[in-house]
């Protein structure tokens, strides 16, 4: 009876030492720049990572081609309003306009791929019989994305695109003498390139900064604004006020 008793308790001690095994939180280790997520379980990371990649692959292919469709229309109107016009300036102004507009297209539809390229291999990958090593190559993607990611929305794409639309006036202007074509051109182009990189989605920032703060549902900073009415006996009016 004691022998048989003895048995039954060393199974329950087996299966509970099972149990809560099975039920510890597989952690793997943290980037050098990423302390706070050492104890994060691996799937919370992986599962966080998911949701991120998968959003900002859909909003850069949306974007993408929403821009790149616009240019190449306006690349197709602009050659068909070529093919029936015979004055020399229009034509000259209307043929400038369809290469700068069919490389516009053809760069938004290619560019963006180094960057949801990359997101798509790690996603490829998410499945991997070592969880870690998966999770290593999701980390290095998303900082090395972002870096990328930071680029083509920061300053210098900025300046590329004041610096394409100059080289155009300047064609136009210097080549053909038809400088106010050239202005209305370059204006028009600079207005419409800086639409194209400001609307460029760029989450990964605050991804890669929330992941390594280890507060993947911290709510956003949001800044708010309104407007309060001052009445006193000096004066009246309103003041705005900025929170955040």
């Amino acid at each position: 009876m004691v022998r048989r008793l003895r048995s039954v308790l060393a199974a329950f001690a087996l299966a509970a030492s099972l149990a809560a095994e099975d039920g510890r939180a597989e952690v793997c280790p943290a980037p050098e720049d990423a302390p706070a997520v050492a104890q994060v379980d691996v799937a919370e990371r992986l599962d966080y990572l998911a949701r991120a990649f998968d959003h900002e692959i859909n909003d850069v292919d949306a974007w993408s081609w929403t821009w790149g469709s616009v240019y190449a229309a306006g690349a197709i109107a602009l050659g068909v309003t070529l093919s029936l016009t015979h004055n020399r300036g229009t034509r000259i102004d209307l043929t400038v306009g369809v290469i700068s507009a069919g490389f516009g297209a053809v760069s938004l539809y290619l560019l963006p791929l180094k960057l949801t390229l990359p997101l798509r291999v790690s996603r490829a990958h998410w499945d991997a019989s070592d969880r870690c090593t998966a999770l290593a190559r999701a980390e290095r993607t998303l900082v090395d994305v972002e870096n990328d990611q930071a680029l083509a929305t920061g300053i210098f794409a900025h300046l590329g695109n004041v610096a394409v639309n100059a080289a155009i006036v300047l064609i136009l202007g210097l080549g053909y003498r038809q400088w106010t074509s050239a202005a209305v051109s370059g204006g028009i182009g600079v207005a419409i390139g800086e639409a194209n990189v400001l609307t460029q989605p760029h989450h990964l920032h605050d991804v890669l900064a929330r992941y390594r703060s280890g507060q993947f549902d911290a709510p956003e900073a949001k800044a708010a604004w309104s407007v309060v009415p001052i009445l006193t006996h000096q004066m009246s009016g309103a003041a705005l006020t900025v929170s955040w």
